[in-house]
């Protein structure tokens, strides 16, 4: 009964045995055609790649940027100019980058600060950094003698003298005098200034202000487009509240006007730079006036997700909208 069963299972007809001996054909066609082609193309002469390798070494040095020419020699970073950073051998978008860093209050204390420089190759770096010699400034000193016999400057410090100051003499000498007692003058009375008129050597006769502290509000000042107000001093990056409160009697607005950002022609990177936008809501307000044809009023600006009342509020001073 079984061989009756396995006979009739295994027995195919004319087209089944057709459609396998086809599927056998086939699979071996598939299994064998790889070897076949590349049995034929190794008949095939290979064309001779000397002229595109050429084309491509051509168009690898056509775009290869011109190597800078360096030129090291002793350097303060705190105070070398752009062309000066460029002739270390430093890129040129590198340079001004530090120069930037400068010029917004950055300042370099000692060599190893060059590492810091993210752009900065490290090789070039450990070339440059034998030839850094900072020069760090020092504060002006008033050198004095009291009227009254044997009394000297409190708070003053011995330099050396090989022999005390006379007595009761009431001279003063301004320098660097080692055969003198020292002590630190404090910055007279200062005067009221414009906050959005006053240059870095104005900013500096406030007391707490030192020059990187005048080139960091300078520069704050310049990014916003003028002060509208005396507190925003305060908004700028390092400065201490109790700094600020010293200053604050000092401080005044004249009758500057700020400039304004028109919302309907200003690209995005532009508003991105302004310290009250940043890069979030500058994409955000090109991407609605492209949507809308355009701001049709400032208040427009309150529909957009970033903007809360405390923005708007600074923004509108700094905004407008051409007619």
């Amino acid at each position: 009964m079984w061989k009756s069963f396995v006979r009739g299972y295994l027995r195919f007809s004319r087209r089944e045995r057709y459609g396998i001996f086809s599927l056998v054909a086939g699979m071996m066609l598939t299994c064998y055609t790889p070897d076949l082609l590349f049995y034929f193309q190794r008949r095939i002469p290979v064309a001779d790649s000397n002229d595109l390798k050429a084309a491509v070494l051509a168009f690898e040095a056509a775009n290869k940027p011109a190597a800078t020419a360096q030129t090291l020699f002793y350097f303060d970073p705190n105070t070398l100019p752009e062309a000066g950073w460029q002739q270390l051998g430093v890129p040129e978008r590198t340079a001004l980058t530090i120069t930037k860093y400068l010029s917004h209050g950055g300042h370099f204390r000692k060599a190893t600060d060059l590492t810091r420089i993210y752009s900065l190759p490290p090789d070039l770096c450990a070339q440059l950094i034998p030839y850094v010699r900072i020069v760090e400034k020092k504060e002006e000193r008033v050198w004095e003698r009291r009227e009254s016999k044997g009394s000297y400057p409190r708070y003053g410090a011995f330099q050396g003298a090989s022999s005390f100051p006379g007595k009761r003499d009431s001279a003063r000498w301004h320098g660097n005098d080692a055969a003198s007692f020292t002590r630190y003058r404090k910055k007279g009375t200062p005067a009221v200034i414009d906050i959005n008129t006053a240059d870095t050597l104005a900013w500096q006769t406030l007391p707490g202000i030192g020059p990187g502290f005048a080139r960091r509000i300078v520069a704050f000042r310049d990014r916003l487009g003028g002060f509208y107000e005396v507190a925003q001093v305060a908004e700028c990056y390092g400065l201490a509240d109790t700094v600020f409160q010293k200053i604050q009697p000092f401080l005044q607005i004249g009758n500057s006007s700020l400039i304004k950002l028109d919302l309907n022609l200003t690209d995005e990177k532009s508003l991105a730079a302004h310290p009250y936008i940043r890069y979030r809501l500058a994409r955000l307000i090109v991407q609605y006036r492209s949507a809308h044809a355009g701001f049709k009023a400032i208040s427009e600006l309150r529909a957009l997700p970033l903007v809360d009342e405390i923005i708007y509020r600074k923004i509108e001073h700094y905004i407008e909208i051409t007619p």
